[in-house]
């Protein structure tokens, strides 16, 4: 029911209540009708389902299969080992999203919302959980709005609606009846639950509780908005499905060549054939599966939340840590994120001359007039403003607060005692107020520059009060549009002095002294523009998303950098999809007047274009679209609604802190990269090898433990310390991903396939010169050895190759340099303690160690060779 154009009578009678409130017995009649006024809320996800969620990978799945696999042929050493590692994975994920959970919890509010409502004829405070459609309620300054209600009666009251329809400016609110389709910030007459009163009373009675509240509908898009995954979730879901089949392909076809090769020699299949068969099958499956892998993405993304946490993020959801590096989109609120939040005289302005607030002024600069401006601000207000060690402590309405503050920078506080007020209301649109001044009295209004116009005869010209003539009169008007234009609110002031003899008499507007006018904003933040600056540098474009009005959007926009189209949430609706997917298409990118449907039809849309789009926002109404982008920001003094929605809440509403986010998930991405060239490309060349082998009918030249050393141990701590690699210097100076891109692009795989070849066809040399051919166990295990280290020292060259292909300067590192000689210490101790017997390992001398080196070597030549070749074909392409 339109409960704003329905008469007092009218919907007392359809709630079957009264102005006298509610009987005890009939509000327990409908609790059981109408239920608790709370919103529902989701169970948050229990320490059980955050750690078995953290199995749900392809790879991890492999590695599963991996297991079963050996623990059926036998090879419980190596089951464990791969046990051991994916469980480290688990916790270490578990932790971290638990941990951030927990740490979100304790920015909620503690404290339980009060109302004062009307029951068996008496005002009682009570819960507001406990109210129900019927309940007469009564609110004043500073109480938050318990549920939605239908004002009885109103007086001077003006309610903070930013968080539920993004309107920066407290909204007037009274009795009267309305008309028409009127969306929830055009509803005067209505009050919203988790909305706030800044000034004035009010008696309503209560329409709506709990889910069927505004903010309830609200609540039922979050949670009927689904859940996007991230990019690298994506990717990683990608590659390890392709991995998957590659796996098994390969162990099938080694299996199948094996087999043959008896079947050839008219030799039966026996069962220890078969376990051999399977035990090579496993070398290989364990060879081609990046074991470090899970570990590596999930360390990466856990120092990733550190590096956010200390750029004032808290990560809410580990694997989106990468996602604003991915993002080629931001949607943003205006309230609050883009500007201030805080209502800030810009100009002020007489006949005399103009100041610009935002500048520095010299206080003794000022004229009388000038002074006398500041002083009626003052004077005319209700607010109130306290200094403290805290920072500014302030009560009152936005638009009173900015003008305290604006006269506090002038020294021009009004000291005097208000004899008389004359309240503002919507029909004059002014305020009045009679001041005592030294030998008598002075009234000082301020109001609407067209409402103050019409009770002004004179003007303060020069020091003098001068006829307020046509020519003066139309000077002012100009003046108070193009403030207008600029989407500020102009507030003009006059006085009128009284004799001493007049002071006991009432205040009369009449007769007035025009002074000048006082125009304000919600300023943009102070590092804004910059910060868009730089998003655009980095190829991701911005789109605003308010509440506000169309003009105020378009100034805003036009001050932080966002140029394009305006369009109305009134004529969004108007469109279908395919009709907004082209207003998108054709720059449309500032959006005013939105409700928060539009906002997640706008982020639908362009996910539909193949964007991936992150949200900011700080209000109630913000939450559907954080939940529904690919990924949500919540700015830290935002409400706990859009916080529960949103994958990233900052601790500071700075919109700078976005992009420094951008910049640490495209690093976070870009380290995640390196590591998986570095793991792939020697998995490949340990895949090669072993395949060859068999292909060839050699002995095997490394064995599943080896494997497993080498990828877990002395290419993954290479690996890990990429985890914290510095960043290329284009990082923010180039395209996002797009998102249906493969986590390795055709460069980097043909990169890595050209190493592992490479490395493979060196190893393959150096087995087969030492010994691999050979019938003795001895030299088959020298062999064996020699390759084992070749594997580890190739890899440990490719850790240096593989940063220089991401600008990383050489040394900056010390953790990669660190991993790259604590490898190749365990490699030692591993060669030359006891240890080596399990592994079946040989002693190598100084000409083996040499020709180990030689071999690196040539490695790293055959590297600079097709750097050098490549490199020769991008110019020529380029010149071409």
């Amino acid at each position: 029911m339109s409960f704003y154009s329905q008469s007092k009578k009218d919907f007392f009678t359809f709630l079957d209540c009264d102005e006298a409130g509610l009987t005890q017995s009939e509000v327990l009649e409908r609790r059981q009708r109408y239920g608790a006024n709370r919103l529902r809320e989701a169970a948050p996800p229990s320490p059980l389902f955050l750690f078995v969620d953290q199995f749900k990978s392809f790879i991890i799945y492999i590695l599963l299969f991996a297991v079963v696999f050996a623990l059926a042929i036998g090879e419980y050493v190596d089951s464990l080992i791969i046990i051991v590692i994916v469980l480290l994975n688990a916790l270490i994920g578990f932790f971290q999203e638990y941990g951030a959970a927990r740490s979100l919890a304790a920015l909620k509010e503690m404290t339980e919302v009060m109302a004062t409502v009307l029951r068996d004829g008496v005002w009682q405070s009570v819960k507001s959980t406990s109210l129900v459609p019927g309940d007469i309620i009564t609110v004043a300054a500073g109480d938050k709005i318990p549920a939605d209600a239908r004002i009885i009666t109103a007086n001077r009251l003006l309610v903070e609606e930013a968080a539920l329809t993004g309107e920066s400016l407290p909204v007037e609110k009274n009795s009267a009846v309305l008309s028409g389709a009127l969306q929830i910030g055009e509803q005067k007459n209505m009050l919203f639950s988790s909305t706030s009163v800044v000034s004035g009373r009010a008696q309503a009675v209560v329409v709506a509780t709990g889910m069927k509240t505004e903010i309830g509908a609200i609540a039922d898009l979050v949670e009927s908005a689904k859940e996007e995954l991230t990019p690298l979730q994506r990717r990683l879901d990608r590659f390890g499905q392709r991995l998957g089949l590659v796996i098994i392909v390969i162990c099938i076809l080694v299996m199948t060549l094996s087999c043959g090769k008896e079947f050839l020699l008219l030799q039966t299949v026996s069962r220890d054939s078969l376990i051999a068969f399977a035990f090579i099958a496993i070398s290989l499956a364990v060879a081609a599966v990046p074991t470090a892998l899970p570990a590596v993405v999930t360390i990466a993304l856990s120092i990733g939340v550190k590096r956010l946490l200390q750029r004032k993020a808290l990560v809410r959801r580990l694997a989106s840590v990468e996602t604003l590096g991915s993002c080629d989109v931001i949607c943003t609120d205006k309230t609050g994120t883009l500007t201030c939040n805080r209502m800030t005289v810009r100009q002020a302005w007489t006949l005399k001359r103009e100041l610009s607030l935002t500048t520095p002024l010299v206080k003794e600069n000022l004229g009388l007039v000038e002074k006398l401006l500041f002083l009626a601000g003052a004077a005319c207000n209700d607010a109130v403003i306290k200094r403290s060690e805290s920072g500014l402590d302030t009560r009152g309405d936005p638009t009173e607060i900015a003008l305290l503050v604006s006269a506090e920078k002038f020294d021009c506080q009004h000291y005097g005692q208000r004899l008389d007020e004359i309240p503002f209301d919507g029909l004059r649109k002014r305020m009045s107020v009679l001041m005592t001044e030294e030998g008598g009295a002075r009234l000082y209004v301020k109001g609407a520059p067209d409402a103050i116009l019409e009770i002004s005869t004179r003007v303060m010209l020069n020091g003098d009060v001068v006829p307020l003539n046509n020519q003066l009169r139309d000077l002012i008007i100009t003046k108070n549009d193009l403030f207008a234009a600029q989407a500020m609110r102009v507030l003009a002031f006059a006085c009128s002095d009284l004799d001493a003899e007049k002071v006991d008499g009432p205040a009369t507007e009449s007769d007035l002294i025009f002074i000048g006018l006082q125009a304000m904003v919600d300023p943009p933040r102070p590092d804004v523009r910059q910060a868009i600056i730089r998003t655009y540098a980095a190829g991701i474009r911005v789109i605003m998303i308010t509440g506000d009005y169309r003009e105020t959007a378009r100034a805003v926009g036009k001050e932080v950098g966002i140029e394009g189209e305006v369009l109305t949430g009134t004529e969004m609706a108007d469109l279908n999809d395919d009709e907004l997917r082209q207003r998108l298409l054709n720059g449309t990118n500032i959006f005013a007047r939105v409700i928060p449907e539009h906002k997640q039809r706008i982020v639908s849309v362009l996910q539909g274009l193949g964007h991936t789009v992150a949200m900011t926002g700080d209000g109630v109404n913000d939450a559907p679209a954080l939940k529904k982008a690919n990924i949500g920001i919540a700015v830290g003094s935002g409400t706990d609604v859009a916080k529960e929605a949103a994958d990233f809440v900052l601790l500071d509403d700075s919109f700078s802190h976005i992009v420094n986010a951008i910049e640490e998930g495209r690093g976070i991405y870009d380290n995640i990269q390196k590591s998986i060239m570095l793991l792939l490309s020697g998995n490949l060349g340990e895949v090669l090898i072993i395949f060859m082998a068999v292909l060839l009918g050699w002995n095997l030249p490394l064995t599943a433990v080896m494997l497993l050393w080498i990828n877990m141990i002395t290419d993954g701590a290479p690996a890990l310390a990429f985890s914290v690699d510095g960043y290329g210097h284009n990082i923010m100076r180039r395209p996002p991903k797009p998102r249906d891109e493969a986590i390795l692009t055709g460069r980097k795989l043909a990169l890595i396939t050209v190493l592992g070849v490479v490395g493979t066809l060196i190893a393959l040399a150096i087995f087969r010169l030492t010994g691999g051919a050979s019938e003795l166990e001895s030299e088959i295990t020298k062999a064996r050895t020699m390759v084992f280290n070749f594997v580890v020292l190739y890899e440990m060259v490719l850790v240096f190759i593989i940063r220089c292909e991401y600008d990383v300067p050489f040394f900056s590192n010390p953790w990669v340099w660190s991993s790259v000689i604590f490898s190749i210490a365990l490699q030692g101790i591993l060669m030359y303690t006891p240890m080596a017997l399990y592994f079946k390992l040989a002693p190598l001398g100084f000409f083996d160690i040499a020709k180990l080196l030689s071999g690196g070597l040539v490695f790293y030549l055959m590297f600079l060779f097709y750097q050098f070749t490549s490199s020769s074909k991008s110019n020529c392409n380029a010149g071409e």
